[in-house]
């Protein structure tokens, strides 16, 4: 994780079969026409599970701070995965402890745990495209981990976001990469309102009270409004977006405030530590 501790998240298996998965949708757009595409529900029902894939560029982006078992785990797991000879390419960011007290002990307790991580992942091999190791100066927190963490070079550029206490299934990428090429690629299925894919199962309606989401138990792929963060997808184009109208939000000073949303609670409670809310 980023940023200040946080309490422990428990790993997170990724299973490509039993999973539920999510494609999530921006609020910030609306038109008269709420599906554009009549055949898009039904198209998500029944993906072509071996399409042909158009060219484009892959980047797993693992955002860690000082946890060196998970994040060990997290990149076996990664290493582990089928990628079909396609090039991926492996981007760690790793934020930098905040400096809150002068006790030296501590201090060197972080850099020695700090340089661990450097160690380890400066020798992790990762034999799939190109490894860049980003270490921060100072500490970022998790809001700017996630929003500094990608800006894309092109249309055709696609991030994958997974923080370091996640693992993830040998057969993920082989389930994402069909997504980005039948509701990306694919004029017929596209729509403007997916932003994304998101390998966490959400579990509530994003309402004021969070019921629980009810679904049908054949459901394995579902429009949601809601960023999921735990082993995120990314869309170019909608990425590009979203910041835009971020950085515009963030300097008028405007919260994202929705009446009647979980998330409003959210940020009132966490602040800038957390960034999701500014998604719904």
């Amino acid at each position: 994780m980023m940023g200040p501790k946080r309490q422990f998240v428990p790993l997170l298996l990724l299973f490509f079969i039993s999973a539920f998965f999510l494609l999530f949708l921006h609020s910030y757009f609306s038109t008269s026409n709420p599906n554009p595409n009549p055949n898009f529900v039904n198209s998500l029902k029944n993906p072509n599970p071996n399409p042909k894939s158009p060219n484009f560029t892959f980047i797993i982006k693992v955002l860690a701070f000082n946890r060196l078992d998970s994040l060990s785990r997290c990149l076996r797991s990664l290493a582990a995965a089928d990628y079909l000879s396609d090039p991926v390419h492996l981007h760690i960011h790793i934020d930098h402890f905040a400096s809150t007290n002068n006790d030296s002990l501590q201090l060197d307790r972080n850099l020695g745990s700090s340089h661990r991580i450097l160690e380890f992942v400066d020798d992790f091999e990762w034999r799939f495209g190109e490894k860049l190791v980003h270490y921060r100066t100072g500490n970022a927190g998790l809001q700017a981990q996630w929003l500094e963490a990608w800006w894309p070079s092109s249309d055709n550029e696609f991030a994958f976001v997974v923080e370091d206490d996640l693992e993830v299934s040998p057969l993920y990428y082989r389930f994402l990469r069909s997504l980005i090429v039948n509701f990306y690629f694919n004029a017929s299925n596209y729509s403007p309102y997916i932003f994304g894919a998101s390998l966490q199962r959400p579990r509530f309606v994003p309402g004021k009270h969070g019921n629980k989401i009810k679904l049908d138990n054949n459901a394995r792929l579902f429009l949601y409004q809601l960023v999921g963060t735990w082993g995120q997808l990314l869309f170019p184009k909608p990425w590009k977006e979203f910041r835009l109208w971020y950085d515009i939000h963030k300097a008028k000073g405007i919260k994202p405030f929705l009446e009647g949303m979980v998330t409003t609670g959210w940020y009132k409670k966490m602040g800038e530590r957390i960034w999701t809310p500014c998604w719904s």
